[in-house]
C-alpha cells in the first residue's frame, strides 16, 4: 500500500509515467478494434445468393427476399460485417406505448415496414451461421460498383464512433464478438433507419432514424429493453437493470491554472457492484475534457480503451466477475474542465462522495461539506470535503478573487450569505444593483421556504455571484447579467433568474430519479416553483405571460416535428422538458384547484410532498403519478398517458350559444379538437360572468375529437363566457359565439 501511495505522489508531481507493458490480449484487442474500421474496397470475403431468408432479431424481422450477401472483415474465422444488395424488407413493432409514440414523433409512423435494396450489417451474433445453414458461399472480392453503392448509402458513417455517441460502437461490437453467441450484438442500416441490438446496454433495443437527409448522427427514435425482460408497460419502463452501480467515490483533486479551475492531477477511487450475471468489459464515463493517464483495478494497472475526446471509457478486466461482486477502480487523470470531475457509470443512483482538495493559496472554493482549510506547503492549501448527501454527479464552485460576506436572516431563521466579489463593481456593464439583487433573492427564498419548508438538510445558504451549479446550501445567481428590464418586466424581471436558481434548493442535484426517464422533473419542478414565486410577486400577469411563451414554443416545436414524449428521458430537449413539464404541473394545479373557494391548498400540499418524494430517495414516474392521484382524489393514468407518455397538443375549436329555457339561461357548446388522439380527454375550466360582473367557475370534461357541453341554468342572461379559463389546459383555442 505504501508503494501505491508513493506511485500516486509521482503521478501528482510529475504526471503519469506509463510503466505497464501491454498484455498480449490488449495488443490483440487494439488490432481487432482497428480491423473493424478497415476500408471495404477490394476486401475479400464470402458471398451468398439468398432467397426468402428470414432473420428475427428481438422485435425486428428482416426478410431478404432475393439478392446477394457479402460477408467481410473476418475476425477469428468469422465475419463481422455483411452487405446485402437485392430486395428486402424490415418489419419492426415497437411494444412500449411511450416508445411507439416517440417513433411516431420522429418518423411520423408508429411502426416500421420498409422495403430496401441495400443494407449494411455489423454483427457479433449468429446471423452468418443462419445464412450458411441455408445457402452455399464462395470466396469473393467486393466489387468497385458495390463498394460505391454502400459508400453512397453512408451506412458506415452512422456506425463509426464519433464523440456525439454516448457509447463507442466499435468497443460494444468487439466486446460482444469475444463472447459471440445467439444473443450477440447486431446493427443494421437500411433506408433512413438503424436498428441496434446491444446486449451490453441497459436498454438493449435502439431504433434510430436519419431525421434530416445527410444527418451525421441519426436520432434515437425508440429505446427499450429486450423481449427476454419484456418491460413494456409505460408505468414500468423505469425498471432497468444497470450493469453496474457506483457504491462510493473518493477523490484527491489537485487544482491549478490561472483561475484555480484546472485539474492538474486527479485520483478517484470508485467502488462498483455488479448487477448482471457476469462481466468482464465495463462501460464507464468521464468528461471528455479530462484526459485519462491510467486506470487501476485492485491496485494494478488495467487495460482500457478510450477514443480521443470520448466520454465513454471501456475497461477490460483481467477476468470475469459475477453478480454481487464489488470492483475497486482507481482513475488517474487531468484536464481543463471540472463541470463534473469524477468518473461515473450508466446507473444514476447517487452515492456518497468524499474529497481531498489541494489548491493554490488565495483561491476560494465553495461546496457542501467543506472542512477546515489547512496550509499544504509554501503555495498550496488543503481541505477535506464530506458532503452530507449522496450524489450522482457532484459539482463545485471555484474562483480566484477575494470576497466579502453579507449575511441576511430569512423569515424562517436561515442565514443567507451573499458573497460579494471585490471585482464586481457598479462600473461594470450589466451590473445588477445590490438592492435589486439581494431583495429579489430574499423574496424568492422567503416565498419558497414558506410553502416548501426548509431546503433539504440546509441550515445556512451561500449566494454565489457567478454562473455555475447550485448545490445544497449554495445558490448561483449572476450579478453581472446583461438583460433589459423593459423586455423582461412583463415576464418577471430579475425574479426570473433569482427564482429559478433559488428553486434548485428544493428541486436540484439531490433529486434521485431512478433512470433518465424521470429527468424531466428536474427541469420542470424548479422552473415551476420559480413561476409560482413570480406570480406571488405581482398581479399574476407575468406568470401567465411565461406560461403562454412556453406554450407557443411547444407548438412551434411540434409543427417542426421536434416534439417528444417527456418520459423518453435525455432524448427530450431541455426546452421541451422545461416547458412541457411546467405545463404538466400547471395543469395538475388547476385540476386540483378548489373552484368554489378559489384555493390552491391541495396543489401546494402535493408540490411540497413532491419535493419530499424526489429528494434523497429513488423515485420513478409512477411514484409521481401516485402522489398526484393522492391529492387529486381520482386515478390519473389518462392524464399521464397523454402528457408524459405521449406527445402532441390540442387545438380546440369552440362554438357556443346562449339559450333560455324554463329553468333559466343555458350555454350550449360544441367542441372540435385537433392535434391529439381520439382518446384524448381533459377537464377544462370555464367561467361565466353575469350582468353584475360576478363570475361562476365550472370544470367540464371534454373528451374525444368532438364533444358537447351544457352549462347552467343561470338566473340571468350571461354577459361573458370564457372557455379554458386560467389556461387550465395546454391548448390553442378558437372560440366563437353563434
Amino acid at each position: 500500500m505504501m508503494r501505491f501511495k508513493y506511485f500516486f505522489f509521482i503521478v501528482l508531481c510529475f504526471g503519469f509515467i506509463q510503466i505497464k507493458a501491454e498484455t498480449p490480449f490488449f495488443k490483440k484487442f487494439k488490432k481487432d478494434y482497428s480491423s473493424l474500421g478497415a476500408d471495404l474496397l477490394n476486401s475479400t470475403g464470402e458471398i451468398a445468393q439468398v432467397k426468402n431468408f428470414v432473420y428475427q432479431k428481438d422485435v425486428a424481422t428482416f426478410t431478404f427476399k432475393e439478392g446477394t450477401i457479402y460477408f467481410l472483415r473476418y475476425m477469428d474465422g468469422r465475419p463481422t460485417t455483411a452487405i446485402f444488395f437485392g430486395k428486402g424488407n424490415a418489419k419492426i413493432k415497437i411494444p412500449p406505448h411511450v416508445e411507439k409514440q416517440s417513433l411516431l414523433s420522429v418518423t411520423k409512423d408508429s411502426v416500421i415496414d420498409e422495403d430496401f435494396t441495400i443494407c449494411l450489417i455489423r454483427m457479433a451474433d449468429d446471423f452468418d451461421l443462419k445464412v450458411k445453414e441455408k445457402f452455399s458461399l464462395k470466396e469473393k472480392t467486393l466489387k468497385w460498383k458495390d463498394y460505391t453503392k454502400i459508400k453512397q448509402a453512408q451506412s458506415e458513417t452512422y456506425f463509426k464512433p464519433v464523440i456525439q455517441y454516448k457509447y463507442d460502437n466499435y468497443f460494444q461490437l468487439l466486446r460482444s464478438l469475444y463472447e459471440r453467441g445467439v444473443d450477440g450484438y447486431f446493427w443494421i442500416d437500411f433506408n433512413r433507419y438503424n436498428f441496434t441490438y446491444d446486449p451490453n446496454r441497459p436498454e438493449q433495443v435502439i431504433v434510430s432514424y436519419e431525421f434530416q437527409r445527410n444527418d451525421y448522427i441519426p436520432t434515437e427514435a425508440s429505446v427499450f429493453q429486450n423481449k427476454a425482460r419484456a418491460v413494456y408497460d409505460d408505468s414500468m419502463m423505469s425498471d432497468i437493470v444497470y450493469p453496474t452501480t457506483a457504491v462510493s467515490k473518493k477523490a484527491t483533486l489537485e487544482m491549478g491554472g490561472i483561475d484555480g479551475a484546472k485539474l492538474d492531477n486527479a485520483q478517484t477511487d470508485m467502488k462498483l457492484v455488479i448487477n448482471v450475471d457476469s462481466l468482464k468489459y465495463l462501460s464507464t464515463f468521464l468528461h471528455f475534457n479530462l484526459k485519462v493517464d491510467s486506470i487501476y483495478y485492485q491496485e494494478k494497472p488495467v487495460d482500457y480503451y478510450r477514443r480521443r475526446d470520448f466520454t465513454f471509457i471501456g475497461i477490460i478486466l483481467p477476468k470475469y466477475r459475477y453478480k454481487g461482486d464489488t470492483l475497486d477502480l482507481t482513475f488517474f487523470y487531468n484536464g481543463v474542465n471540472f463541470d463534473y470531475a469524477l468518473p461515473y457509470v450508466e446507473d444514476p443512483t447517487p452515492t456518497k462522495h468524499s474529497f481531498t482538495f489541494i489548491v493554490p493559496k488565495g483561491y476560494n472554493y465553495l461546496m457542501p461539506g467543506m472542512g477546515e482549510i489547512q496550509t499544504d506547503g509554501k503555495n498550496k492549501m488543503r481541505f477535506e470535503v464530506n458532503p452530507q448527501h449522496p450524489y450522482d454527479k457532484f459539482y463545485f464552485q471555484g474562483y480566484a478573487s477575494g470576497y466579502d460576506t453579507i449575511p441576511v436572516v430569512s423569515d424562517i431563521g436561515i442565514t443567507v450569505n451573499f458573497l460579494k466579489s471585490h471585482y464586481l463593481t457598479k462600473r461594470m456593464d450589466c451590473y445588477i444593483p445590490d438592492q435589486l439583487y439581494q431583495s429579489s433573492v430574499m423574496d424568492a427564498f422567503n416565498f419558497m421556504s414558506g410553502h416548501m419548508a426548509n431546503p433539504i438538510g440546509t441550515f445556512e445558504v451561500f449566494v454565489f455571484p457567478h454562473f455555475y451549479y447550485s448545490m445544497p446550501g449554495m445558490v448561483e445567481i449572476p450579478q453581472i447579467l446583461c438583460y433589459t428590464e423593459g423586455s423582461l418586466s412583463d415576464l418577471g424581471g430579475f425574479n426570473i433568474f433569482s427564482g429559478y436558481s433559488v428553486a434548485k434548493q428544493w428541486f436540484g442535484c439531490v433529486m434521485e430519479p431512478a433512470t433518465e426517464r424521470e429527468s424531466w422533473i428536474k427541469d420542470a419542478a424548479s422552473q415551476y416553483l420559480s413561476m409560482l414565486f413570480i406570480q406571488n410577486s405581482g398581479d399574476g400577469t407575468a406568470y401567465f405571460a411565461n406560461l403562454l411563451n412556453r406554450r407557443d414554443s411547444l407548438y412551434t416545436l411540434r409543427e417542426n416535428d421536434r416534439d417528444r414524449p417527456l418520459a423518453t428521458g435525455e432524448r427530450v430537449s431541455s426546452v421541451i422538458k422545461g416547458n412541457k413539464g411546467v405545463w404538466l404541473l400547471h395543469m395538475l394545479r388547476f385540476m386540483m384547484f378548489d373552484l368554489k373557494n378559489q384555493s390552491d391548498a391541495k396543489f401546494y400540499k402535493f408540490f411540497y410532498n413532491l419535493s419530499q418524494l424526489t429528494n434523497l430517495k429513488k423515485f420513478t414516474n409512477t411514484d409521481i403519478e401516485k402522489l398526484a392521484e393522492k391529492y387529486y382524489g381520482q386515478p390519473l393514468d389518462w392524464f399521464f398517458n397523454e402528457w408524459l407518455y405521449d406527445f402532441g397538443y390540442p387545438k380546440y375549436n369552440v362554438t357556443y350559444k346562449i339559450s333560455k329555457e324554463a329553468q333559466g339561461f343555458y350555454i350550449n357548446g360544441q367542441v372540435t379538437t385537433k392535434g391529439v388522439s381520439q382518446d384524448f380527454q381533459m377537464p377544462v375550466v370555464m367561467r361565466v360572468e353575469n350582468e353584475n360582473g360576478q363570475s361562476v367557475f365550472v370544470r367540464q370534461d371534454i373528451k374525444g375529437l368532438k364533444d358537447n357541453f351544457k352549462l347552467g341554468p343561470f338566473p340571468t342572461k350571461p354577459k361573458d363566457f370564457v372557455f379554458n379559463e386560467l389556461f387550465s389546459v395546454l391548448s390553442k383555442d378558437k372560440v366563437s359565439k353563434k
